[in-house]
């Protein structure tokens, strides 16, 4: 069948098109596409995006046809802030940067990361105080921003420093996705949130310029991500520009998707005190544990699956590179195709009532791991390159946390949303109290 034959999501407004419900509710908005089909149209102002919905076509085009597709909508608005880094590569400088960057994230790394994470957590933990509230979500930013900094760029950042990443993570994020949900000609005005998107990815380049720069000028060596980065440079001749580039690509990609995680894992928490008291006592139970043996927690893990599920990436694109077929439909080259991890990890057919949150769906024999249809990380050659540190910093920072503290809700009414990659929380007050056991 032709393009034209694709069905139209409904709720399709003059101007905007999609627009609004993306932005009223993306989540669900997404999550109901497969009622129109396994492909369907969305358009956002003039701007048309088939976004797929179901699981194996999303298969064919992240793994077995991967070469007839590149980077696409999304990922234009980007580049204005990571340049030509992994994150929007395409082909075989895709597959250079990610030889490049491998080493840095390897399972031989992960012991030492893994008791950095441990540190920061603990002492996040032993700072708050029984009855304090605390603001969960830059709690979680500023802890998951120390062990990105400390376990990549052998850098510890002062309280300062924290509080200034924290903000240009935070611009970064809602501009990408409010960007990629505006009409075409609103994306490109100087609005207040495209100007704040811009001027972030400006200040966190020059952040990580900076780290570089220092480190070069030291002349010392910490066998991390700087390190193998500057050795490129000899290597290859590559600028510092290119250097940044990569660099602000690991520390975004390494911070808003492990905050907004951790956010949500905690929101679960304050409202299922029952979850979290089993949680508890597994930890409990299973006593001293080093960090590289959390895995052993396995309702742990099955939490963090259930977590992962329900709060998942909203919206990544890619754009055909020659004609395709998929679904029945005819694409011609330059069509924007769109998936949603978050639509398939509520697609009914695939998870039995999607929108329950029930750690206990997960089997024991695939706690931590992901069975084939559950890709909160992609797959192919887009899986996230950081996915074993990112699972390693959910699973310690929730156990330290975990160990010595309940979460209560602080207020009843609906908690703020705010725009990422993944659909967070503005703000999350919580009331924490000491455990006993």
């Amino acid at each position: 069948m032709d393009i034209h034959d694709v069905p139209r999501a409904p709720g399709r407004l003059p101007v905007v098109g999609h627009g609004w419900g993306l932005w009223r509710d993306p989540v669900r908005f997404m999550a109901e596409l497969a009622g129109a089909g396994k492909i369907a149209r969305v358009d956002i102002g003039s701007r048309v995006i088939y976004v797929i919905t179901d699981f194996e076509l999303l298969h064919r085009v992240l793994v077995e046809n991967s070469d007839a597709y590149e980077r696409g909508l999304l990922f234009e608005r980007i580049r204005l802030i990571f340049g030509e880094s992994l994150i929007v590569a395409d082909g075989e400088q895709h597959r250079d940067l990610r030889r490049l960057l491998q080493p840095a994230f390897h399972r031989t790394e992960l012991a030492s990361h893994a008791h950095t994470m441990k540190r920061n957590a603990d002492a996040l933990a032993s700072s708050w105080r029984p009855g304090q509230h605390v603001e969960a979500r830059s709690a979680m930013l500023e802890v998951v921003i120390a062990n990105v900094l400390e376990s990549m760029f052998s850098h510890e950042p002062g309280t300062g420093e924290l509080q200034f990443i924290s903000g240009l993570v935070e611009d970064i994020g809602a501009g990408a996705m409010v960007g990629s949900v505006l009409p075409g000609k609103l994306a490109n005005l100087p609005l207040p949130v495209n100007r704040k998107f811009l001027s972030a990815g400006m200040q966190l380049r020059d952040y990580c310029r900076e780290l570089l720069v220092a480190r070069r000028a030291g002349g010392d060596r910490r066998n991390d991500l700087i390190d193998i980065l500057l050795d490129s440079s000899i290597d290859n001749h590559h600028s510092d520009k290119f250097l940044a580039e990569q660099a602000v690509t690991v520390l975004f990609g390494g911070i808003d998707p492990s905050t907004t995680t951790l956010t949500w894992a905690l929101y679960e928490l304050s409202q299922r005190p029952e979850m979290a008291s089993r949680l508890q006592q597994e930890i409990s139970d299973a006593g001293e544990l080093d960090p590289g043996s959390l895995g052993r927690l396995d309702y742990l893990n099955r939490f963090l699956n259930e977590v992962t599920r329900i709060h998942s990436p909203l919206l990544q694109t890619r754009r055909t590179v020659t004609t395709v077929d998929l679904g029945g439909f005819t694409f011609p080259a330059g069509t924007d195709i769109g998936y949603s991890i978050a639509a398939i990890h509520r697609n009914p057919d695939i998870f039995a009532e999607p929108d329950t949150f029930d750690p206990d769906r997960w089997p024991a024999s695939t706690a931590g791991t992901k069975c084939r249809s559950f890709v909160p990380f992609s797959m192919g050659n887009q899986m996230c390159i950081g996915n074993n540190f990112a699972w390693m910093a959910l699973q310690t920072t929730l156990h330290s946390l975990l160990s010595k503290w309940e979460f209560r809700p602080v207020v009843t009414e609906k908690v703020p949303r705010a725009m990422g990659p993944i659909p967070g929380i503005g703000k999350l007050p919580l009331e924490v109290r000491p455990v006993f056991r």
